[in-house]
């Protein structure tokens, strides 16, 4: 799947559920996430005065973000928006990079890393807490189906499942099934 390409969601049960293995690996993906959620809130400076000077040091968490952040927003609120959610953080924070420019004279403001880390925050807050709430419930496929599965529960109703964008994670749902099953 393209990042462009309609959500497909398939129905419930359609999907293999993961296994100890699988559990597992979305647990400590879901607790690195939230480790770098934490790293926002309690280690960076909030008020850089210039966010560009730290890019070095937050290149890697950066890079996550603009990979997945269609799939984290299309997958996990159950809407084809396609390209539009990055396309709309990056106008978002294009928009207060120039607001800060008429402001301070300069892009690189207090004002759009307090933006970017916000964004980040949520992209590594969101994908972090569905990690492990997919652990928890043992979500098929895709975490970001995770949510939506936890209200499907509490609500009564079955809900649609995805495969993993990235594959990775189905793929070892079906390995574990093959491996293990008896």
């Amino acid at each position: 799947m393209k990042q462009s390409d309609p959500l497909e969601l398939v129905s419930a049960g359609t999907l293999v559920r993961p296994g100890p293995i699988g559990r597992l690996f979305r647990f400590v993906l879901g607790v690195l996430c939230l480790y770098v959620f934490a790293e926002v809130f309690y280690y960076w400076e909030w008020t850089t005065p210039q966010p560009f000077s730290t890019l070095d040091n937050r290149f890697l968490v950066l890079l996550a973000p603009l990979w997945v952040f269609n799939y984290v927003v299309n997958i996990g609120f159950t809407k084809s928006w396609g390209q539009r959610p990055l396309i709309f953080s990056a106008v978002g924070l294009v928009a207060i990079g120039c607001i800060a420019f008429f402001v301070s004279g300069s892009f690189d403001s207090s004002i759009l890393g307090v933006s970017l880390n916000i964004w980040i925050a949520y992209f590594y807050g969101h994908l972090g807490l569905s990690f492990v709430l997919a652990a928890i419930l043992a979500t098929p496929g895709c975490e970001m189906r995770s949510i939506p599965e936890l209200i499907g529960k509490v609500s009564g109703h079955a809900s649609a499942e995805h495969h993993c964008p990235a594959g990775f994670i189905t793929q070892l749902d079906e390995w574990e099934q093959r491996r293990f099953a008896k």
